[in-house]
């Protein structure tokens, strides 16, 4: 139990400190794109440091994955090193027991990163967008900002140039109205839209139909514009790299939030909230080879290689599956969980032939003209 307890221990030491190496690097090269921007604001090093710290968690959720795959084969390198893996082979405990020893270490690290995923980097976000929205509002007001924001409200489409007032105001606003065969049916145009008292009101507003009966015909729109669309939701299509909440997904697909993306988008974002911390644990079974580091033997180093290169795999492949998830080119549960499952079985697979023993290598052939015996 003392052992299982320092094994665990370690592995999280490592693992934050890995994952925050890699979150910083990613930080470096965000803000040396970004970092312009924020001082012709005339925002200064506040700012910066502002947007960094607003930054810093959507980075760590992408870094925690990597950062844990690292300190898992850090931690049984040294382990390896000091030669207490060979110890506790040697009293009978075999890879999958070492793993077990582990794995109270890995579940905090799934704890951080639920944590981080569904809590700390949803407001994070929000409260980036808000930095953003003020930045735009510094601007001389005579500037036209050339960026045009679009999203998805229902079947319809909504651009606008200008947001001020943390999304309760916007510019140049340009509705496009749908039908169920998804062809435009009419356009609102609006000079201003404003949100009081819990819905929007356009001004300067007119509005033309396409339809078959009204076909180019202009009427003045000014007044209550109805739509779902709130202010967090123009936020939300402000904010760079975006995450949605739990809480929100879930809104969204009981019909009590406003969805900007296909629905499949939000049922496979429900399913990553859960799949994606448990990738944590297949990465720290992916990581047990290295276990069989030996530092008197070079040839031992492909087992660290192999749990590094299967640990990239699996992020890709997870990646690439979440993708395929979000567009609805797969169903959302596949494209959430398959990656995760099957890069599970790999591993404990791998495992599995490390402690039943591997099958002894091939006796090359006697060389002709030799007998048997004088061949082995």
């Amino acid at each position: 139990m003392r052992f299982a307890r320092y094994l665990s221990v370690m592995l999280v030491k490592l693992a934050i400190v890995a994952t925050l190496i890699l979150a910083f690097i990613a930080e470096v090269l965000d803000l040396v794109d970004n970092a312009g921007d924020i001082v012709d604001a005339g925002e200064g090093v506040s700012g910066i440091l502002l947007y960094a710290g607003l930054r810093m968690p959507i980075l760590l959720v992408h870094a925690m994955p990597l950062g844990t795959l690292i300190g898992a084969l850090l931690t049984l390198a040294l382990f390896a090193r000091n030669s207490e893996i060979s110890a506790m082979r040697s009293a009978g405990r075999g890879v999958f027991n070492i793993y077990l020893m582990m794995l109270p270490g890995a579940l905090v690290l799934v704890i951080l990163h639920s944590t981080l995923i569904d809590v700390v980097a949803p407001r994070a976000q929000s409260k980036l967008a808000i930095q953003i929205t003020q930045r735009l509002e510094n601007r001389q007001e005579g500037m036209r900002d050339t960026k045009i924001t679009r999203l998805r409200v229902g079947d319809d489409i909504i651009t606008f140039d200008r947001v001020s007032d943390r999304g309760r105001r916007l510019k140049e606003v340009r509705v496009y109205d749908r039908g169920p065969d998804k062809i435009v049916t009419a356009r609102t145009t609006a000079r201003e839209a404003r949100w009081r008292d819990g819905k929007w009101t356009l001004s300067g507003a007119e509005k033309i139909s396409w339809t078959r009966d009204t076909l180019s015909q202009k009427t003045p729109a000014d007044g209550v514009w109805t739509t779902t669309m709130t202010p967090d939701d123009v936020l939300g299509a402000l904010s760079p790299e975006s995450r949605i909440s739990l809480d929100s997904a879930r809104k969204v697909l009981a019909g009590q939030q406003t969805p900007n993306a296909p629905l499949p988008f939000y049922e496979t974002l429900v399913e990553r909230v859960y799949a994606m911390p448990l990738g944590l644990i297949v990465m720290v079974l992916l990581a047990m080879p290295a276990a069989l580091l030996n530092w008197r033997d070079v040839r031992s180093t492909r087992h660290m290689a192999f749990a590094l290169l299967a640990g990239l795999g699996f992020l890709l492949t997870d990646g690439l599956l979440t993708t395929l998830g979000l567009t609805g080119v797969v169903r959302p549960t596949i494209g959430a969980w398959s990656g995760v499952a099957a890069f599970a079985v790999i591993g404990a697979f791998r495992i599995w032939r490390i402690d039943a023993g591997w099958k002894p290598a091939r006796r090359g052939r006697p060389p002709v003209g030799l007998p048997a015996e004088a061949g082995a």
